[in-house]
């Protein structure tokens, strides 16, 4: 398991594209979560608030439920 964080020179760009996009609340956590994740590369985010991180899809992150990400790696055995 690997631990990731944003990189120091993209957290002030993280900040003013949360300000851009009136991201507020919890939705702030949710950006933070899926910024790191792209950061690191990560091909899958796996959550029950799908709908917080669909802007992941544009940089190419599915997003999937639990069962869904479980099914898929069932398919894959």
């Amino acid at each position: 398991m690997a631990v990731f964080d944003l990189p120091g020179v993209a957290r002030g760009a993280f900040l003013a594209a949360a300000a851009h996009d009136a991201v507020a609340g919890g939705r702030v956590y949710d950006a933070h979560i899926a910024d790191v994740a792209r950061a690191a590369g990560a091909t899958v985010i796996v959550t029950d608030n799908r709908r917080h991180f669909l802007g992941a899809l544009r940089h190419g992150i599915r997003v999937e439920t639990p069962s869904e990400f479980l099914s898929g790696m069932k398919k894959k055995r």
